[in-house]
């Protein structure tokens, strides 16, 4: 599937959202998007540059008066939001220009940026850049905004279907290192986003001036090994204590997410102070919400055969 900003035949809009996709995952302060992003400083809702006929972006702000509802995201990493209309009056009012522009963005298949409100650790307003969206339909309350997977070239998978699990990359050693790369950023943010932005095991999690630090993506099957970095069921959020003891396969979980811990006598001895064999036996502490997006049974195996044989 093309790119969908080759839909977009305005280089200049072009241009704002490429860099709309570029800040994805990022929480930025409204000032530093008003130096980056177009229009950001005086429109509130959604955005449409004078003379374009499609939107540039839609963000959602706290206190604003249309009822949002909350993100919802699936394994490739796509999620769906949906965006209630501009009024008039507090009455829904479709012919508006803000409104007739996310309804070209249906028509044409042109993205369009999103953004969410938050605060950083000092008070100050920021916003959630969630990158790039379709507008899949307008069911009578709400635009439904599909953002973006993993693998910005393939088309979101639809809500109500789980898809099949793919272990191994597609692409192999030959995928383009940036490529490789920038992939591998998306699914991060987007295991941050499933697990709650919080270790899987210990529950630990920490924000920053708004960012989320001492959290880490961990590849169940890893990437040197050929392990799928476009499916958020190959991964688990993991504090950097963890990850690193999961990379050494210290630990691992069995097909009930129940933790088992290396019978390494050198390694649990010094594993006493940190607490981690109080997890041994017991079921990850924090998952996400919904079963479609738990590590998968294929990654869990594999893991699995690689434990034993680190530890016969």
């Amino acid at each position: 599937m093309a790119d969908a900003l080759e839909r977009v035949s305005d280089p200049k809009l072009r241009e704002q959202l490429q860099l709309i996709r570029n800040l994805y995952g990022q929480v930025l302060t409204s000032e530093d998007l008003q130096r980056q992003i177009k229009g950001f400083q005086g429109q509130k809702g959604i955005y449409k540059p004078a003379g374009a006929e499609q939107a540039l972006w839609v963000r959602q702000t706290r206190r604003g008066i249309y009822p949002d509802k909350e993100l919802s995201l699936q394994p490739d990493g796509s999620w769906t939001f949906l965006y209630a209309p501009e009024g008039r009056d507090g009455q829904t009012d479709l012919t508006l220009d803000t409104n007739r522009a996310l309804l070209t963005c249906k028509s044409t298949g042109s993205p369009v940026g999103v953004f969410r409100q938050t605060t950083d650790v000092l008070g100050r307003t920021a916003y959630d850049v969630l990158g790039l969206a379709r507008v899949e339909a307008y069911d009578g309350e709400h635009f439904v905004l599909r953002g973006e997977p993993i693998d910005w070239t393939s088309a979101p998978i639809p809500e109500e279907v789980v898809p099949t699990f793919s272990p191994f990359q597609v692409d192999g050693p030959s995928m383009v290192e940036s490529l490789r790369i920038a992939r591998d950023s998306r699914f991060s943010v987007a295991l941050r986003r499933v697990y709650h932005e919080r270790c899987a095991l210990c529950q630990v999690g920490y924000r920053v001036k708004g960012q989320v630090v001492g959290v880490e993506a961990a590849h169940i099957i890893p990437v040197q090994d050929g392990g799928v970095i476009s499916d958020l069921r190959n991964g688990m959020l993991l504090c950097k204590n963890h990850h690193a003891l999961f990379d050494r396969f210290a630990w691992t979980f069995d097909g009930k997410l129940e933790v088992r811990v290396s019978p390494d006598r050198e390694f649990r001895e010094s594993a006493l102070a940190n607490h981690l064999l109080g997890w041994e036996g017991k079921r990850l502490a924090n998952l996400p919400t919904l079963d479609r997006d738990l590590p998968a049974p294929e990654a869990i195996d594999w893991r699995e055969r690689r434990f034993d044989e680190a530890w016969p």
